[in-house]
């Protein structure tokens, strides 16, 4: 994302609208003054534009000799400062460029321009962007520009500020604060009608609406960056927009489409020698390759991309994420796991410790971790890695996101047309008075027209809403099916399996002849047979609850009917039932969960409350169902109601059902505690 002033030099040449061989003719003609400085700073911007590095570089050098003669410090600043942008292309010798900052920076300062040393603070910024141990300094430089940019009402580079802070926004997964400071750049650089600024705007601005999934305005921004790119004669545009287009056709399906476009995008890095580019269309030709299955080739380009990369780029630190997530899904495909481990962790720790965190690449290397530990047996590591990338993915888009990024486009566009709408009305406020009422009859047409897109799109929002809604209630539903299948195993396996065993335990033990034993080894069996007969009850109770079969076929009240009866007949503790067996039943999953936690409950009175009477309650009227759990016992202190796994089941239970959970207690006066769910 970079962006430059440029100048006008005496003849009303501008570098970027005159062809390199008219300035090559004005060069020969120059002198050796002020003015030959620039015609030189304006051929190496045309050179560079072109793709041409090699002699941009010579024509800035010569540029910078010759101000250095003349004693011209701005002329001088201003080749340094574009062969810092050159070299932001390559990063291969950063020694020189941070020499060209510091002298630029000593200028600016000797002649008392604030707007040259923001511009100083602000390419410097644009380098450290590249390297993960200067990450930290990046947004800094960026606001440190900013506020001198204010200060000298320099609204172009105001602009550029704007749309490089969003870039660090999109790194960390805010994409409705990127779009809406993108749009404030692009305002502020339309106001100027700066096309070196614009060319970089609007199609990262593309970038970003693609990202979202907001593909007919990335390409309505891509068609005008295109514009851009053949006006100023541009390759390096016209590489990025063949890059971003491959990025739409990849998100539609059309893998050939993409594959195509990459391809072009990475000849003209090839012949530009773009080497912070040229490695990352190679990844992405790997990653389009591997949506077509084709790993060989793939594998061929990843490695390509991750190895140019590593050896141009001047860094102690270095990582091409590209690449790196390419090698993770390759191996994920070729089922070698702990190679997936070992890139996806080396590329979460750069992910992770960015700043601000890439949270788009974060969420990749959570998926691909939690697949690789998957096929590893590791479940823990594995489901924890999934709601990770769960919850990574849901913070970089969601309805409010998308919500933000509608407001901010329609108010982009509706403050552009006022603007259109303003300079209409300064030109024809001296005709006659019919013309001044079709303008406002237009601006009344258009006003309908933004509220009904407004309308329109606040209804497909709605529309959006209750499909998610839906979803989710499918999910849910399927939840519930797999638990209840679940819940009917184990239960089966503890009734056929463990309980037989334990019907066979306790059949040995009174066939033994407990009479030729000792007094002591007589005590120590009759216990064991007391324990055997114990837990075949405890089992049979625990199968019999997990899934009884009163509640599936008579329902919630007459599972809690036959509920209290064994307990009446197995513990000392009087229970009663106080419902209405008519009811209407609710649904399946909260009959399952109001059972549950009666369960709890009861089990709660008799670890801890002494009770020697409970009382069930179960009410329902039009709008909700109320169970009720009370006794005589010895209270709930205060410091049980909020902490133990049993109150936090309960609580998590409750919140399941999108219900409320009230508890009455006090010291000796027994507890009460209501569970009240909305129909």
């Amino acid at each position: 994302m970079k962006k430059w002033l440029f100048c006008f030099w005496c003849l009303s040449f501008s570098a970027y609208a005159q062809k390199k061989d008219s300035l090559l003719r004005v060069l020969e003609k120059a002198s050796a003054d002020t003015n030959k400085v620039s015609v030189l700073y304006e051929l190496g911007r045309a050179f560079w534009l072109q793709g041409n590095d090699s002699l941009a570089r010579m024509y800035c050098d010569q540029s910078v000799g010759l101000a250095q003669k003349l004693h011209y410090p701005r002329g001088e600043a201003k080749a340094r400062l574009q062969l810092v942008r050159i070299e932001n292309e390559y990063l291969t010798d950063l020694k020189t460029a941070y020499a060209h900052l510091d002298a630029t920076l000593k200028i600016a300062k000797s002649i008392a321009d604030k707007s040259l040393e923001g511009q100083v603070y602000f390419r410097r910024a644009q380098l450290y962007e590249s390297f993960f141990e200067k990450q930290a300094e990046v947004k800094p430089l960026f606001e440190k520009a900013l506020q001198l940019f204010i200060e000298t009402n320099d609204k172009v580079w105001q602009g550029s500020v704007y749309a490089e802070m969003a870039v660090l926004l999109i790194s960390g997964g805010k994409y409705a604060e990127a779009i809406d400071l993108m749009l404030k750049a692009r305002r502020l650089q339309e106001e100027t009608n700066d096309l070196m600024a614009l060319r970089s705007t609007i199609p990262n601005l593309g970038s970003f609406y693609g990202e979202m999934g907001r593909y007919d305005n990335a390409l309505a921004c891509f068609k005008e960056a295109e514009v851009i790119a053949q006006k100023l004669n541009d390759e390096r545009l016209r590489a990025y927009v063949f890059s971003r287009r491959a990025d739409i056709f990849e998100k539609q399906g059309k893998y050939n489409e993409a594959l195509a476009s990459f391809q072009e995008a990475a000849k003209i890095y090839q012949i530009s020698n773009a080497t912070q580019w040229l490695p990352r269309a190679y990844g992405r030709i790997g990653g389009t390759y591997l949506l077509l299955k084709d790993y060989k080739k793939a594998l061929h380009y990843t490695h390509l991309a991750d190895s140019l990369y590593r050896s141009q780029v001047d860094s102690n630190e270095a990582l091409d994420h590209v690449a790196q997530i390419n090698f993770g899904k390759i191996y994920l495909a070729d089922k070698q796991y702990n190679r997936v481990v070992s890139y996806a962790q080396k590329g979460m720790e750069w992910a992770s410790g960015s700043e601000p965190p890439l949270r788009k690449e974060m969420a990749e290397y959570h998926r691909q971790l939690a697949e690789a530990y998957e096929a590893l047996n590791q479940p823990e590591k594995s489901l924890y890695h999934l709601q990770q990338y769960k919850a990574e993915s849901d913070s970089i888009l969601n309805n409010e996101a998308l919500q933000k990024i509608t407001v901010s486009s329609m108010t982009y566009e509706f403050e552009k047309n006022q603007q259109v709408d303003k300079l209409r009305i300064q030109t024809l406020e001296n005709e006659k008075l019919t013309q001044t009422r079709n303008i406002l009859f237009g601006l009344a047409l258009l006003g309908l027209l933004g509220l009904a897109i407004v309308i329109w799109s606040n209804r497909r929002l709605k529309s959006k809403n209750e499909q998610l809604k839906n979803k989710n209630r499918e999910i849910e539903e399927a939840l519930f099916k797999g638990q209840k299948i679940e819940r009917k195993r184990v239960a089966s396996e503890l009734h056929d399996n463990l309980n037989t065993k334990l019907a066979a335990v306790r059949w040995h033990l009174e066939a033994m002849q407990a009479e030729d034993f000792t007094p002591f080894n007589q005590k120590i069996h009759h216990r064991l047979l007391e324990m055997a007969n114990d837990v075949y009850a405890d089992v049979r109770l625990i199968s019999h609850n997990m899934l009884p079969a009163e509640l599936e076929t008579h329902g919630l009240v007459s599972a809690l009917q036959k509920l209290v009866e064994k307990l009446n007949v197995n513990t000392k503790t009087e229970f009663h039932l106080i419902a209405n067996a008519n009811q209407t039943r609710p649904s399946s999953q909260v009959e399952h969960e109001l059972y549950s936690i009666a369960l709890e409950l009861v089990n709660n009175v008799l670890k801890h409350a002494q009770a020697t009477e409970v009382w069930i309650s179960l009410s329902q009227t039009e709008a909700q169902l109320m169970l009720t759990v009370s006794d005589n016992g010895v209270g709930m202190p205060t410091e049980m109601q909020n902490e133990g796994m049993g109150m936090r089941n309960l609580k998590s239970r409750v919140e399941t059902l999108k219900g409320e959970m009230k508890i009455e207690s006090a010291v000796n006066q027994g507890t009460k505690i209501s569970i009240e769910v909305l129909l």
